[in-house]
Protein backbone atom coordinates (compact mmCIF):
# COMPACT_ATOMS: atom_id res chain seq x y z
CA UNK A 1 0.00 0.00 0.00
CA UNK A 2 2.55 2.86 1.14
CA UNK A 3 5.00 1.20 -1.71
CA UNK A 4 2.18 2.17 -4.44
CA UNK A 5 1.72 6.00 -2.53
CA UNK A 6 5.52 6.16 -2.97
CA UNK A 7 5.65 4.87 -6.30
CA UNK A 8 3.01 7.69 -7.48
CA UNK A 9 4.34 10.36 -5.56
CA UNK A 10 7.60 9.79 -7.35
CA UNK A 11 5.81 9.63 -10.60
CA UNK A 12 3.73 13.21 -9.76
CA UNK A 13 6.69 14.85 -8.70
CA UNK A 14 8.84 13.84 -11.76
CA UNK A 15 6.99 16.68 -13.87
CA UNK A 16 7.50 20.15 -13.94
CA UNK A 17 4.15 21.78 -12.96
CA UNK A 18 3.30 21.32 -9.00
CA UNK A 19 -0.17 22.87 -9.94
CA UNK A 20 -1.37 20.31 -12.56
CA UNK A 21 -1.12 17.49 -9.81
CA UNK A 22 -2.06 19.19 -6.71
CA UNK A 23 -5.34 17.78 -6.28
CA UNK A 24 -3.97 14.50 -7.03
CA UNK A 25 -1.68 15.36 -4.28
CA UNK A 26 -4.28 15.98 -2.32
CA UNK A 27 -6.14 12.34 -2.58
CA UNK A 28 -3.05 10.69 -2.09
CA UNK A 29 -2.33 12.30 1.22
CA UNK A 30 -5.59 11.37 2.47
CA UNK A 31 -5.08 8.00 1.11
CA UNK A 32 -2.06 7.92 2.86
CA UNK A 33 -3.66 9.20 6.31
CA UNK A 34 -5.98 6.76 5.99
CA UNK A 35 -3.66 3.91 5.84
CA UNK A 36 -1.18 5.29 8.04
CA UNK A 37 -4.18 5.75 10.56
CA UNK A 38 -5.44 2.18 10.22
CA UNK A 39 -1.64 0.94 10.86
CA UNK A 40 -1.43 2.04 13.62
CA UNK A 41 -4.88 1.65 15.47
CA UNK A 42 -4.19 -2.20 14.36
CA UNK A 43 -0.40 -1.83 16.03
CA UNK A 44 -2.12 0.16 18.89
CA UNK A 45 -4.60 -2.98 19.30
CA UNK A 46 -2.08 -5.67 19.05
CA UNK A 47 -0.27 -3.76 21.99
CA UNK A 48 -3.31 -3.96 23.73
CA UNK A 49 -4.29 -7.40 23.24
CA UNK A 50 -0.83 -8.60 24.50
CA UNK A 51 -1.28 -7.25 27.61
CA UNK A 52 -0.03 -3.39 27.20
CA UNK A 53 -1.71 0.12 28.40
CA UNK A 54 -3.17 2.05 25.31
CA UNK A 55 -1.52 5.10 26.96
CA UNK A 56 2.01 3.88 27.03
CA UNK A 57 1.70 2.94 23.19
CA UNK A 58 4.05 4.51 21.09
CA UNK A 59 4.21 3.82 17.24
CA UNK A 60 7.33 4.32 15.38
CA UNK A 61 6.87 5.44 11.65
CA UNK A 62 8.29 2.79 9.31
CA UNK A 63 11.27 3.55 6.72
CA UNK A 64 8.25 4.68 4.06
CA UNK A 65 6.51 6.93 6.16
CA UNK A 66 9.86 9.10 6.32
CA UNK A 67 9.91 8.61 2.59
CA UNK A 68 6.60 9.56 1.87
CA UNK A 69 6.46 12.71 4.42
CA UNK A 70 10.12 13.70 2.51
CA UNK A 71 7.96 13.37 -0.81
CA UNK A 72 4.99 15.75 0.43
CA UNK A 73 7.72 17.96 2.34
CA UNK A 74 9.41 17.96 -1.28
CA UNK A 75 6.20 18.89 -3.23
CA UNK A 76 5.31 21.53 -0.86
CA UNK A 77 9.05 23.24 -0.97
CA UNK A 78 8.68 22.75 -4.95
CA UNK A 79 5.02 23.96 -5.19
CA UNK A 80 5.97 26.58 -3.25
CA UNK A 81 8.81 27.73 -4.97
CA UNK A 82 6.89 27.43 -8.53
CA UNK A 83 4.23 29.36 -6.58
CA UNK A 84 6.41 32.42 -5.49
CA UNK A 85 8.62 31.96 -9.09
CA UNK A 86 4.83 32.93 -10.64
CA UNK A 87 4.17 35.73 -8.05
CA UNK A 88 7.16 37.18 -9.26
CA UNK A 89 6.50 37.13 -12.74
CA UNK A 90 3.17 38.74 -12.08
CA UNK A 91 4.40 40.87 -10.05
CA UNK A 92 7.33 41.90 -12.76
CA UNK A 93 4.08 41.84 -14.93
CA UNK A 94 2.23 44.26 -13.00
CA UNK A 95 5.19 46.70 -12.74
CA UNK A 96 5.78 46.53 -16.49
CA UNK A 97 2.00 47.30 -17.05
CA UNK A 98 2.54 50.41 -14.65
CA UNK A 99 4.64 51.94 -16.59
CA UNK A 100 2.61 51.35 -20.09
CA UNK A 101 -0.06 53.29 -18.21
CA UNK A 102 2.36 55.81 -16.97
CA UNK A 103 3.65 56.08 -20.65
CA UNK A 104 0.30 56.25 -22.52
CA UNK A 105 -0.49 58.64 -19.40
CA UNK A 106 2.40 61.21 -20.08
CA UNK A 107 1.80 60.21 -24.26
CA UNK A 108 -1.30 61.64 -23.62
CA UNK A 109 0.24 64.97 -22.31
CA UNK A 110 2.84 65.53 -24.84
CA UNK A 111 2.13 67.99 -27.18
CA UNK A 112 4.01 66.09 -30.48
CA UNK A 113 3.72 64.70 -34.30
CA UNK A 114 -0.29 63.32 -33.88
CA UNK A 115 1.54 60.31 -36.73
CA UNK A 116 4.18 59.58 -33.54
CA UNK A 117 1.80 60.05 -30.92
CA UNK A 118 -0.56 57.59 -32.25
CA UNK A 119 2.24 55.18 -33.52
CA UNK A 120 3.99 55.22 -29.83
CA UNK A 121 0.32 54.53 -28.64
CA UNK A 122 0.29 51.28 -30.82
CA UNK A 123 3.58 49.77 -29.69
CA UNK A 124 2.67 50.26 -25.85
CA UNK A 125 -0.38 48.35 -26.62
CA UNK A 126 0.86 45.53 -28.49
CA UNK A 127 3.87 46.01 -25.42
CA UNK A 128 0.60 45.67 -23.01
CA UNK A 129 -1.20 42.66 -25.13
CA UNK A 130 2.79 40.80 -25.04
CA UNK A 131 3.11 41.18 -21.41
CA UNK A 132 1.76 38.49 -19.57
CA UNK A 133 -0.35 38.14 -16.71
CA UNK A 134 -0.42 39.78 -13.03
CA UNK A 135 -2.18 37.88 -10.43
CA UNK A 136 -6.27 37.65 -10.35
CA UNK A 137 -7.12 40.43 -7.69
CA UNK A 138 -4.74 43.04 -9.54
CA UNK A 139 -6.27 42.35 -12.79
CA UNK A 140 -9.49 44.38 -12.95
CA UNK A 141 -8.52 47.54 -11.15
CA UNK A 142 -4.84 47.32 -13.76
CA UNK A 143 -7.62 46.73 -16.75
CA UNK A 144 -9.50 49.70 -15.86
CA UNK A 145 -6.45 52.52 -15.04
CA UNK A 146 -5.03 50.86 -18.64
CA UNK A 147 -8.87 51.53 -20.26
CA UNK A 148 -9.01 54.62 -18.91
CA UNK A 149 -5.15 56.32 -20.09
CA UNK A 150 -6.39 54.56 -23.36
CA UNK A 151 -9.27 56.39 -23.23
CA UNK A 152 -7.98 59.82 -22.42
CA UNK A 153 -4.98 59.43 -24.44
CA UNK A 154 -7.78 59.04 -27.74
CA UNK A 155 -9.92 61.48 -26.21
CA UNK A 156 -7.27 64.05 -25.76
CA UNK A 157 -5.60 63.13 -29.10
CA UNK A 158 -8.93 63.55 -30.45
CA UNK A 159 -8.96 67.31 -29.04
CA UNK A 160 -5.64 67.79 -29.91
CA UNK A 161 -6.22 66.53 -33.71
CA UNK A 162 -9.23 68.23 -34.10
CA UNK A 163 -11.10 65.13 -35.82
CA UNK A 164 -13.29 65.48 -37.72
CA UNK A 165 -17.46 65.26 -36.68
CA UNK A 166 -17.89 62.15 -38.76
CA UNK A 167 -15.21 60.62 -37.38
CA UNK A 168 -16.76 61.04 -33.87
CA UNK A 169 -19.92 59.99 -35.43
CA UNK A 170 -18.64 57.04 -36.78
CA UNK A 171 -17.00 56.09 -33.68
CA UNK A 172 -20.43 56.36 -31.79
CA UNK A 173 -21.75 53.92 -34.39
CA UNK A 174 -18.69 51.34 -33.72
CA UNK A 175 -19.17 51.63 -30.21
CA UNK A 176 -22.80 51.58 -30.15
CA UNK A 177 -22.16 48.11 -32.22
CA UNK A 178 -19.54 46.78 -29.40
CA UNK A 179 -22.42 48.00 -26.88
CA UNK A 180 -25.04 46.00 -28.74
CA UNK A 181 -22.84 43.14 -28.96
CA UNK A 182 -22.40 43.41 -25.10
CA UNK A 183 -26.05 43.53 -23.90
CA UNK A 184 -26.89 40.73 -26.39
CA UNK A 185 -24.39 38.17 -24.34
CA UNK A 186 -26.84 38.53 -21.80
CA UNK A 187 -28.90 36.37 -23.93
CA UNK A 188 -25.98 34.03 -24.57
CA UNK A 189 -26.91 31.05 -22.55
CA UNK A 190 -22.98 29.47 -23.08
CA UNK A 191 -21.45 31.19 -20.11
CA UNK A 192 -18.02 30.29 -21.12
CA UNK A 193 -18.42 31.88 -24.54
CA UNK A 194 -19.41 35.02 -23.01
CA UNK A 195 -16.53 34.97 -20.50
CA UNK A 196 -13.97 35.04 -23.77
CA UNK A 197 -16.46 37.35 -25.70
CA UNK A 198 -16.63 40.25 -23.25
CA UNK A 199 -12.70 40.29 -22.52
CA UNK A 200 -12.65 40.77 -26.74
CA UNK A 201 -15.28 43.01 -26.55
CA UNK A 202 -13.83 45.12 -24.04
CA UNK A 203 -10.21 45.17 -26.14
CA UNK A 204 -12.37 46.41 -29.27
CA UNK A 205 -13.92 49.46 -27.31
CA UNK A 206 -10.79 50.13 -26.17
CA UNK A 207 -9.10 50.32 -29.21
CA UNK A 208 -11.90 52.46 -30.84
CA UNK A 209 -11.08 56.17 -30.82
CA UNK A 210 -13.57 59.14 -28.75
CA UNK A 211 -17.02 59.99 -29.57
CA UNK A 212 -18.64 63.04 -29.89
CA UNK A 213 -18.87 64.81 -26.44
CA UNK A 214 -22.58 64.80 -26.42
CA UNK A 215 -23.13 60.72 -26.60
CA UNK A 216 -19.90 60.18 -24.53
CA UNK A 217 -21.18 60.30 -21.27
CA UNK A 218 -24.58 58.44 -22.07
CA UNK A 219 -22.41 56.00 -24.03
CA UNK A 220 -19.76 55.27 -21.15
CA UNK A 221 -22.73 54.71 -18.40
CA UNK A 222 -24.93 52.44 -21.01
CA UNK A 223 -21.37 50.52 -21.54
CA UNK A 224 -20.97 50.38 -17.71
CA UNK A 225 -24.03 48.91 -17.23
CA UNK A 226 -23.64 46.52 -19.65
CA UNK A 227 -20.65 45.33 -18.45
CA UNK A 228 -21.43 44.77 -14.94
CA UNK A 229 -25.06 43.02 -16.20
CA UNK A 230 -22.51 40.72 -18.08
CA UNK A 231 -20.19 40.02 -15.30
CA UNK A 232 -23.10 39.84 -12.89
CA UNK A 233 -24.72 37.02 -15.07
CA UNK A 234 -21.28 35.08 -15.22
CA UNK A 235 -21.30 35.28 -11.32
CA UNK A 236 -24.83 33.98 -11.18
CA UNK A 237 -23.97 30.95 -13.08
CA UNK A 238 -21.09 29.87 -11.02
CA UNK A 239 -23.37 30.70 -8.26
CA UNK A 240 -25.96 28.42 -9.61
CA UNK A 241 -23.00 25.73 -10.50
CA UNK A 242 -22.55 25.30 -6.96
CA UNK A 243 -25.70 25.52 -5.64
CA UNK A 244 -26.71 22.88 -8.64
CA UNK A 245 -23.50 20.46 -6.87
CA UNK A 246 -25.09 20.51 -4.06
CA UNK A 247 -28.06 19.62 -5.06
CA UNK A 248 -26.85 16.66 -6.98
CA UNK A 249 -25.14 15.62 -3.69
CA UNK A 250 -28.35 15.55 -1.73
CA UNK A 251 -29.76 13.53 -4.66
CA UNK A 252 -27.14 11.03 -4.69
CA UNK A 253 -27.51 10.71 -1.12
CA UNK A 254 -31.07 9.78 -1.36
CA UNK A 255 -30.25 6.73 -3.56
CA UNK A 256 -27.67 5.73 -1.40
CA UNK A 257 -30.61 5.29 1.22
CA UNK A 258 -33.05 3.76 -1.20
CA UNK A 259 -30.18 1.66 -2.40
CA UNK A 260 -29.49 0.52 1.37
CA UNK A 261 -33.18 -0.35 1.74
CA UNK A 262 -32.75 -3.10 -1.02
CA UNK A 263 -30.11 -4.86 1.34
CA UNK A 264 -32.39 -4.49 4.23
CA UNK A 265 -34.95 -5.98 2.62
CA UNK A 266 -33.65 -8.90 0.68
CA UNK A 267 -35.96 -10.79 -1.77
CA UNK A 268 -36.68 -14.48 -0.74
CA UNK A 269 -37.69 -15.78 -4.62
CA UNK A 270 -36.13 -15.74 -7.48
CA UNK A 271 -37.97 -13.38 -9.45
CA UNK A 272 -37.73 -11.01 -6.83
CA UNK A 273 -34.17 -10.95 -6.96
CA UNK A 274 -34.69 -10.26 -10.81
CA UNK A 275 -36.95 -7.60 -9.92
CA UNK A 276 -34.41 -5.74 -7.41
CA UNK A 277 -31.87 -6.50 -9.15
CA UNK A 278 -33.70 -4.37 -11.87
CA UNK A 279 -34.19 -1.87 -9.97
CA UNK A 280 -30.70 -1.66 -8.38
CA UNK A 281 -29.81 -1.09 -11.58
CA UNK A 282 -31.76 1.83 -12.67
CA UNK A 283 -30.70 3.06 -9.64
CA UNK A 284 -27.11 3.00 -10.87
CA UNK A 285 -27.97 4.71 -13.94
CA UNK A 286 -29.82 7.14 -12.12
CA UNK A 287 -26.76 7.92 -10.00
CA UNK A 288 -24.65 7.94 -13.18
CA UNK A 289 -26.95 10.46 -15.19
CA UNK A 290 -26.81 13.17 -11.81
CA UNK A 291 -24.43 15.85 -12.67
CA UNK A 292 -21.43 16.47 -10.69
CA UNK A 293 -20.78 17.69 -7.07
CA UNK A 294 -18.41 18.86 -4.94
CA UNK A 295 -15.24 16.19 -5.38
CA UNK A 296 -14.17 15.47 -2.05
CA UNK A 297 -18.06 15.06 -0.74
CA UNK A 298 -19.13 13.56 -4.12
CA UNK A 299 -16.12 10.80 -3.78
CA UNK A 300 -17.25 10.23 0.06
CA UNK A 301 -20.74 9.73 -1.04
CA UNK A 302 -20.16 7.23 -4.59
CA UNK A 303 -17.50 5.34 -2.07
CA UNK A 304 -20.54 4.58 -0.08
CA UNK A 305 -23.03 3.95 -2.88
CA UNK A 306 -20.62 1.35 -4.55
CA UNK A 307 -20.08 -0.76 -1.49
CA UNK A 308 -23.94 -0.79 -0.50
CA UNK A 309 -24.30 -1.97 -4.21
CA UNK A 310 -21.31 -4.49 -3.83
CA UNK A 311 -23.10 -5.44 -0.96
CA UNK A 312 -26.29 -6.25 -2.81
CA UNK A 313 -24.28 -8.47 -5.79
CA UNK A 314 -22.31 -10.67 -3.11
CA UNK A 315 -26.03 -11.31 -1.24
CA UNK A 316 -27.25 -12.10 -4.38
CA UNK A 317 -24.64 -14.58 -5.43
CA UNK A 318 -24.83 -16.67 -2.16
CA UNK A 319 -28.99 -16.69 -3.03
CA UNK A 320 -27.87 -18.43 -6.54
CA UNK A 321 -25.33 -20.59 -4.91
CA UNK A 322 -27.94 -22.11 -2.58
CA UNK A 323 -30.50 -22.04 -5.49
CA UNK A 324 -28.48 -24.21 -8.14
CA UNK A 325 -28.36 -27.04 -5.76
CA UNK A 326 -32.12 -26.49 -4.97
CA UNK A 327 -32.66 -26.75 -9.02
CA UNK A 328 -31.45 -30.25 -9.27
CA UNK A 329 -34.83 -31.57 -7.35
CA UNK A 330 -36.77 -29.02 -9.86
CA UNK A 331 -35.30 -31.14 -12.55
CA UNK A 332 -36.23 -34.48 -11.32
CA UNK A 333 -40.35 -33.30 -10.77
CA UNK A 334 -39.41 -32.54 -14.26
CA UNK A 335 -38.48 -35.37 -16.20
CA UNK A 336 -41.43 -37.06 -14.26
CA UNK A 337 -43.82 -34.86 -15.57
CA UNK A 338 -42.06 -35.59 -19.22
CA UNK A 339 -42.25 -39.24 -18.72
CA UNK A 340 -45.98 -39.22 -18.24
CA UNK A 341 -46.26 -36.73 -20.84
CA UNK A 342 -44.76 -38.91 -23.47
CA UNK A 343 -46.90 -42.11 -22.26
CA UNK A 344 -49.84 -40.16 -23.16
CA UNK A 345 -49.04 -38.67 -26.59
CA UNK A 346 -50.05 -41.68 -28.84
CA UNK A 347 -53.58 -41.92 -26.74
CA UNK A 348 -56.75 -41.16 -28.64
CA UNK A 349 -58.68 -40.74 -26.00
CA UNK A 350 -59.26 -37.12 -26.98
CA UNK A 351 -61.17 -35.92 -23.58
CA UNK A 352 -59.78 -37.85 -20.62
CA UNK A 353 -55.86 -37.30 -22.61
CA UNK A 354 -56.54 -33.69 -22.74
CA UNK A 355 -57.58 -33.22 -19.20
CA UNK A 356 -54.69 -34.91 -18.32
CA UNK A 357 -52.25 -33.45 -20.32
CA UNK A 358 -53.61 -30.24 -19.24
CA UNK A 359 -53.39 -31.16 -15.56
CA UNK A 360 -49.49 -32.16 -15.88
CA UNK A 361 -48.98 -28.70 -18.11
CA UNK A 362 -50.31 -26.96 -14.53
CA UNK A 363 -48.28 -28.74 -12.39
CA UNK A 364 -45.81 -27.61 -14.73
CA UNK A 365 -46.12 -24.35 -14.24
CA UNK A 366 -46.06 -24.57 -10.69
CA UNK A 367 -42.68 -26.22 -10.59
CA UNK A 368 -39.73 -23.55 -10.32
CA UNK A 369 -37.58 -23.39 -13.16
CA UNK A 370 -34.96 -26.10 -13.23
CA UNK A 371 -32.12 -23.54 -13.97
CA UNK A 372 -30.11 -24.44 -16.68
CA UNK A 373 -32.07 -27.14 -17.83
CA UNK A 374 -34.71 -25.37 -18.43
CA UNK A 375 -34.98 -24.42 -21.82
CA UNK A 376 -34.01 -28.13 -22.66
CA UNK A 377 -36.57 -29.96 -20.52
CA UNK A 378 -39.68 -27.78 -21.81
CA UNK A 379 -38.74 -28.71 -25.51
CA UNK A 380 -39.20 -31.91 -24.86
CA UNK A 381 -42.32 -31.59 -22.37
CA UNK A 382 -44.00 -29.46 -25.20
CA UNK A 383 -43.09 -31.70 -27.83
CA UNK A 384 -45.02 -34.68 -26.19
CA UNK A 385 -48.01 -32.46 -25.56
CA UNK A 386 -48.19 -30.98 -28.88
CA UNK A 387 -47.75 -34.43 -30.66
CA UNK A 388 -51.02 -35.03 -28.69
CA UNK A 389 -53.03 -32.22 -29.80
CA UNK A 390 -51.77 -31.94 -32.88
CA UNK A 391 -53.23 -35.59 -33.36
CA UNK A 392 -56.53 -34.58 -31.95
CA UNK A 393 -56.79 -31.56 -34.04
CA UNK A 394 -56.26 -33.52 -37.25
CA UNK A 395 -59.09 -36.22 -36.05
CA UNK A 396 -61.22 -33.38 -35.45
CA UNK A 397 -60.60 -31.39 -38.79
CA UNK A 398 -61.38 -35.13 -40.48
CA UNK A 399 -64.66 -35.08 -38.56
CA UNK A 400 -65.53 -31.39 -39.31
CA UNK A 401 -65.54 -32.36 -43.08
CA UNK A 402 -68.38 -33.71 -42.37
CA UNK A 403 -70.42 -31.29 -41.44
CA UNK A 404 -70.80 -29.49 -45.05
CA UNK A 405 -74.57 -30.68 -45.17
CA UNK A 406 -75.03 -28.60 -41.66
CA UNK A 407 -73.71 -25.31 -43.83
CA UNK A 408 -76.96 -25.27 -46.26
CA UNK A 409 -79.25 -25.18 -43.26
CA UNK A 410 -77.63 -22.40 -41.48
CA UNK A 411 -76.97 -20.62 -44.86
CA UNK A 412 -80.85 -20.29 -45.16
CA UNK A 413 -81.36 -19.33 -41.60
CA UNK A 414 -79.02 -16.40 -42.10
CA UNK A 415 -80.68 -15.51 -45.10
CA UNK A 416 -84.43 -15.71 -43.69
CA UNK A 417 -83.17 -13.92 -40.23
CA UNK A 418 -82.10 -11.21 -42.55
CA UNK A 419 -85.16 -11.01 -44.38
CA UNK A 420 -87.57 -11.30 -41.05
CA UNK A 421 -89.58 -7.98 -40.34
CA UNK A 422 -91.05 -8.12 -36.72
CA UNK A 423 -94.91 -7.49 -36.60
CA UNK A 424 -95.38 -5.35 -34.14
CA UNK A 425 -96.67 -8.33 -31.57
CA UNK A 426 -93.68 -8.12 -28.85
CA UNK A 427 -94.77 -11.65 -27.10
CA UNK A 428 -94.93 -12.84 -31.14
CA UNK A 429 -91.52 -11.36 -32.22
CA UNK A 430 -89.96 -13.06 -29.02
CA UNK A 431 -91.13 -16.21 -29.91
CA UNK A 432 -90.20 -16.27 -33.52
CA UNK A 433 -86.47 -14.80 -32.68
CA UNK A 434 -86.69 -17.59 -29.82
CA UNK A 435 -87.45 -20.35 -32.39
CA UNK A 436 -84.36 -18.68 -34.60
CA UNK A 437 -82.14 -19.62 -31.88
CA UNK A 438 -83.56 -23.24 -30.69
CA UNK A 439 -83.11 -23.83 -35.42
CA UNK A 440 -79.59 -22.38 -35.26
CA UNK A 441 -78.66 -24.55 -32.45
CA UNK A 442 -80.35 -27.66 -33.87
CA UNK A 443 -78.73 -27.27 -37.35
CA UNK A 444 -75.65 -28.75 -35.88
CA UNK A 445 -72.00 -27.84 -36.66
CA UNK A 446 -70.79 -26.44 -39.87
CA UNK A 447 -66.90 -26.51 -41.75
CA UNK A 448 -64.20 -24.83 -39.26
CA UNK A 449 -63.73 -21.97 -41.93
CA UNK A 450 -67.19 -21.26 -41.98
CA UNK A 451 -68.39 -21.36 -38.46
CA UNK A 452 -66.82 -17.94 -37.37
CA UNK A 453 -68.60 -16.12 -40.58
CA UNK A 454 -72.13 -17.45 -39.99
CA UNK A 455 -72.33 -17.49 -36.51
CA UNK A 456 -70.89 -13.31 -36.46
CA UNK A 457 -73.91 -13.05 -39.10
CA UNK A 458 -76.57 -14.44 -37.16
CA UNK A 459 -75.83 -12.99 -33.52
CA UNK A 460 -75.49 -9.65 -35.16
CA UNK A 461 -78.85 -9.44 -36.83
CA UNK A 462 -80.67 -11.10 -33.73
CA UNK A 463 -79.22 -8.54 -31.40
CA UNK A 464 -80.39 -5.96 -33.83
CA UNK A 465 -83.86 -7.90 -34.00
CA UNK A 466 -83.62 -7.37 -30.27
CA UNK A 467 -83.06 -4.28 -29.55
CA UNK A 468 -85.93 -3.11 -31.76
CA UNK A 469 -88.30 -5.44 -29.49
CA UNK A 470 -87.73 -5.57 -26.28
CA UNK A 471 -87.67 -2.25 -23.89
CA UNK A 472 -86.73 -3.99 -20.69
CA UNK A 473 -83.04 -2.94 -20.08
CA UNK A 474 -82.45 -5.45 -17.62
CA UNK A 475 -84.18 -8.64 -20.34
CA UNK A 476 -81.90 -6.88 -23.09
CA UNK A 477 -78.65 -7.42 -21.17
CA UNK A 478 -79.56 -11.06 -19.88
CA UNK A 479 -80.46 -12.07 -23.69
CA UNK A 480 -77.34 -10.01 -25.39
CA UNK A 481 -75.44 -11.34 -22.73
CA UNK A 482 -76.61 -15.18 -23.72
CA UNK A 483 -76.07 -14.09 -27.14
CA UNK A 484 -72.80 -13.01 -27.14
CA UNK A 485 -71.57 -16.40 -25.21
CA UNK A 486 -73.17 -18.61 -28.18
CA UNK A 487 -71.03 -16.62 -30.35
CA UNK A 488 -68.18 -16.92 -27.98
CA UNK A 489 -68.82 -20.74 -28.19
CA UNK A 490 -69.15 -20.43 -32.52
CA UNK A 491 -65.97 -18.73 -32.72
CA UNK A 492 -62.20 -20.02 -33.64
CA UNK A 493 -61.17 -18.27 -30.17
CA UNK A 494 -63.60 -19.66 -28.13
CA UNK A 495 -62.13 -20.69 -25.36
CA UNK A 496 -59.73 -17.57 -25.39
CA UNK A 497 -62.86 -15.81 -25.57
CA UNK A 498 -64.76 -17.01 -22.51
CA UNK A 499 -61.76 -17.32 -20.15
CA UNK A 500 -61.02 -13.56 -21.29
CA UNK A 501 -64.88 -13.32 -20.01
CA UNK A 502 -64.90 -14.96 -17.21
CA UNK A 503 -61.63 -12.94 -16.07
CA UNK A 504 -63.61 -9.50 -16.48
CA UNK A 505 -66.10 -10.43 -14.47
CA UNK A 506 -64.22 -12.17 -11.83
CA UNK A 507 -62.40 -8.47 -11.71
CA UNK A 508 -65.73 -6.69 -11.67
CA UNK A 509 -66.58 -9.22 -8.93
CA UNK A 510 -63.65 -7.98 -6.77
CA UNK A 511 -64.06 -4.12 -7.40
CA UNK A 512 -68.16 -4.75 -6.64
CA UNK A 513 -67.03 -6.46 -3.49
CA UNK A 514 -64.73 -3.56 -2.42
CA UNK A 515 -66.88 -1.23 -3.24
CA UNK A 516 -69.63 -2.73 -0.54
CA UNK A 517 -66.72 -3.07 2.00
CA UNK A 518 -66.04 0.20 1.31
CA UNK A 519 -69.62 1.83 1.80
CA UNK A 520 -70.23 -0.88 4.90
CA UNK A 521 -67.20 0.72 6.47
CA UNK A 522 -68.44 4.02 6.12
CA UNK A 523 -71.92 3.16 7.59
CA UNK A 524 -70.05 1.76 10.34
CA UNK A 525 -69.10 5.60 11.17
CA UNK A 526 -72.71 6.34 11.96
CA UNK A 527 -73.48 3.06 13.97
CA UNK A 528 -74.32 5.59 16.97
CA UNK A 529 -76.11 7.97 15.34
CA UNK A 530 -80.11 8.05 15.77
CA UNK A 531 -82.15 7.34 13.30
CA UNK A 532 -80.93 7.99 9.39
CA UNK A 533 -80.03 11.12 7.72
CA UNK A 534 -79.63 11.79 3.81
CA UNK A 535 -76.17 10.89 3.57
CA UNK A 536 -77.11 7.22 5.25
CA UNK A 537 -79.84 6.38 3.19
CA UNK A 538 -78.01 7.71 0.24
CA UNK A 539 -75.23 5.12 1.57
CA UNK A 540 -77.40 2.34 1.71
CA UNK A 541 -78.74 2.71 -1.90
CA UNK A 542 -75.36 2.45 -3.04
CA UNK A 543 -74.96 -0.61 -1.20
CA UNK A 544 -78.25 -2.29 -2.77
CA UNK A 545 -77.37 -1.58 -6.17
CA UNK A 546 -73.78 -2.47 -5.71
CA UNK A 547 -75.63 -6.19 -4.28
CA UNK A 548 -77.77 -6.58 -7.05
CA UNK A 549 -74.57 -5.99 -9.53
CA UNK A 550 -72.98 -8.66 -7.47
CA UNK A 551 -75.66 -10.85 -8.14
CA UNK A 552 -76.15 -9.91 -11.68
CA UNK A 553 -72.51 -10.71 -12.12
CA UNK A 554 -72.91 -14.03 -10.46
CA UNK A 555 -75.24 -15.32 -12.98
CA UNK A 556 -73.02 -14.28 -15.53
CA UNK A 557 -70.18 -15.97 -14.51
CA UNK A 558 -71.77 -18.98 -13.68
CA UNK A 559 -73.32 -19.12 -17.71
CA UNK A 560 -69.66 -18.26 -18.51
CA UNK A 561 -68.45 -21.35 -16.78
CA UNK A 562 -71.08 -23.37 -17.93
CA UNK A 563 -70.23 -22.44 -20.96
CA UNK A 564 -66.62 -23.47 -20.87
CA UNK A 565 -67.85 -26.61 -19.11
CA UNK A 566 -70.26 -27.47 -22.56
CA UNK A 567 -66.63 -26.62 -25.11
CA UNK A 568 -64.64 -28.53 -23.08
CA UNK A 569 -67.04 -31.54 -23.66
CA UNK A 570 -67.68 -30.89 -27.09
CA UNK A 571 -63.36 -31.09 -27.90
Amino acid sequence: MKANIITKLEDLLAGADTSAVANRIKDIQREYEQAFSKEMEAAKQEFVDEGGKARDFIYTKSPEDNRIIELFDKFRKLKKQQDEKLAEEQNKNFVIKQEIINDINALSKLEVNVGSAIKKLQELQLRWKETGAVSTHKYKELQSEYSKAVENFNYNLAIFRQLQDHDLKKNVVLKNEILSKVNGLLNNENVKEVEQLIKIYRNDWEEIGPVTQESWTEMKTAYKTALDAVYAKIKTFYNEIEERKKGNLDSKKTLVEKAKAFIENLPEREDGWKTTTEALIKLQEEYKSIGYTDKSTGDVVYREFREVCDSFFEKKKEFYSVLKEKTSEFKKQKMALIEKAEALQNDTQWKETSEKLIRLQDSWKKIPAAGMEESRLFVRFRKACNGFFDAKKAYYEAIESQYTGNLGVKEEIVKRILEFTPSGDTTADKASLKSFSEEWNAAGMVPFKDKQRLNEAFYKRLDELYDGIITNQAEMHTVKFMNKLERFKGSAEADTLLRKEKDFLRKSFDEINNNIRTYENNMGFFKNAKGKNDFMQEIENKITNEKNKLNEFKERLKLVNEAIDSLRVSQ
